[in-house]
């Protein structure tokens, strides 16, 4: 392996049984491609606890952090085993999660840039994607959140509906007024709203 490739080995995250195959720049497309293989004969552990080694695999591709103004993708042939039990899955990668067409690297950056309170449409334009695909991102982390979140020594809570737009798209959050956390967040304004907001808490308290 070469300098350059050791350097983007330690820049995504590579280990055992991971290495780079290859990397193709293209000047002009403005693109990195970062080719990655697992080593032969290597064991992958799947969620029934137990070690396979590949029978097959499938080619798959995700967009990385840009590598300063040119685009940069991960592609790797992915180990597809054969369990115990007959199922035939496909090993899930350390660098992105399942079914996501980008790298943790890629999620996490473009999160941080929301979670500054930077418009998704803007963060589009900034990481180069189309606002749906991003949309995607942010729901499936903030659903993920949500899930995780335990909500503790509750004796308070406020509502409030916020126009997003002058006299247009309201949101209704639902507070707690002791820490001035929000609890709860929503399209619209109204009874159903409030509704909805007080069906998610008593969902969660009976957790």
């Amino acid at each position: 392996m070469g300098n350059s490739e050791q350097i983007f080995a330690i820049a995504i995250g590579l280990k055992d049984p991971w290495h780079i195959e290859k990397i193709i720049f293209s000047k002009e497309q403005s693109q990195l491609d970062i080719y990655l293989k697992f080593t032969r004969g290597s064991t992958f552990m799947m969620d029934d606890q137990q070690e396979y080694t590949a029978y097959d695999t499938s080619d798959r591709t995700w967009q990385h952090l840009d590598f300063f103004q040119h685009k940069c993708y991960l592609h790797a042939k992915v180990p597809k085993v054969k369990q115990a039990d007959g199922k035939i899955k496909t090993y899930p990668v350390p660098w992105a999660r399942k079914g996501s067409g980008f790298t943790l690297l890629f999620e996490a950056f473009s999160m941080l840039l929301i979670e500054n309170e930077m418009p998704v449409n803007k963060v589009a334009k900034v990481v180069k994607v189309y606002p749906n695909r991003l949309w995607n991102v942010f729901n499936y982390w903030i659903s993920k959140a949500h899930k995780q979140d335990i909500i503790e020594d509750l004796d308070k809570i406020g509502f409030d509906e916020t126009s997003v737009r002058k006299g247009h798209d309201y949101i209704t959050t639902m507070v707690d007024l002791n820490t001035r956390r929000v609890l709860f967040a929503t399209e619209g304004k109204g009874a159903d709203c409030i509704k909805k907001a007080l069906h998610t808490l008593m969902k969660k308290q009976s957790i």
